[in-house]
């Protein structure tokens, strides 16, 4: 009974983490390229209204705030409780995860980090899930 409910527990913990990385992906690859074409721009004199540091900036600031929003609320509407574990060592994982991987996605607009960091980090995450674990009456 206490298996069944750990291999559930993770099955949705994978969902949430999976969603919760992909739309964090998402908003640090478009933030890193709108910060590259503000860069360009301003190179070659053209303004769009803001700097390249700025757009890195919220494009950190952005993702590291959906990651645990995400996570949080991904396992709350899949009905589990006492999510705040995962919801630390996600924000944690990615945090180090972005911090490892940012050079490969600065290069280039739309690449996507390796799987190799996003695979361990998702799985930490999930794993996470099975440490803390409600109170059954």
């Amino acid at each position: 009974m206490e298996s069944t409910h750990v291999v559930r527990r993770a099955g949705k913990a994978l969902i949430a983490t999976i969603i919760a990385t992909a739309l964090s992906h998402l908003l640090l690859s478009d933030g890193l390229s709108l910060s590259q074409w503000q860069e360009a721009a301003a190179n070659v004199g053209g303004d769009l209204g803001g700097s390249g540091d700025t757009a890195f900036s919220a494009a950190i600031v952005n993702t590291l705030l959906a990651m645990p929003a995400v996570l949080w609320t991904g396992m709350r509407l899949l009905g589990e409780r006492r999510v705040y574990l995962i919801v630390i060592v996600g924000t944690v994982g990615w945090f180090l995860t972005v911090g490892n991987c940012i050079n490969q996605l600065g290069e280039s607009p739309r690449t996507l980090m390796p799987l190799g960091p996003l695979a361990l980090f998702i799985a930490v995450t999930v794993l996470s899930s099975a440490l803390l674990r409600p109170r059954t009456p």
